[in-house]
């Protein structure tokens, strides 16, 4: 196990017009590497508003899985082409979260440096849905 930079940008388009919501941080994180997957473990800041949360992204070349644990839980899957569903839960209440992978790039190294993109759709409940990209780099 070493200790890696991550720098995490979220990029979540909020409504018809494209306005769009950015949310950038960098963290320490641990990296491991088990087979052909790494795993990286990080804590989530107050700019995430999932403060208090661990974060664990189990990465491979052609999917990754991430899993919130805390006041904010839930667990995502991204496979390029794949639906998936959840029950997200946060301290307001919980809901079903729908979410499909339009594109997953993983331009990790053998050492787990460098970056995974990942673009999807989550449809909240039946109330509403938003389009995501996900830039996560390993420093």
């Amino acid at each position: 196990m070493e200790e890696v930079k991550v720098k995490i940008t979220t990029i979540q388009t909020i409504d018809d017009a494209g306005n769009e919501d950015n949310i950038e941080m960098i963290t320490v994180a641990t990296l491991d590497k088990i087979d052909d997957c790494f795993i990286i473990n990080y804590d989530e800041s107050s700019l995430t508003e999932t403060e208090g949360s661990k974060t664990r992204l189990k990465i491979y070349k052609n999917k990754m899985l991430l899993t919130k644990i805390g006041a904010f839980s839930s667990k995502m899957e991204f496979e390029e082409g794949n639906n998936y569903s959840d029950f997200y839960t946060t301290p307001y209440g919980s809901f079903d979260l729908d979410f499909s992978t339009v594109s997953y790039v993983n331009n990790l190294d053998n050492n787990g440096r460098g970056s995974v993109e990942v673009e999807y759709k989550i449809t909240f409940g039946k109330t509403g849905e938003s389009y995501n990209k996900l830039k996560i780099n390993i420093l």
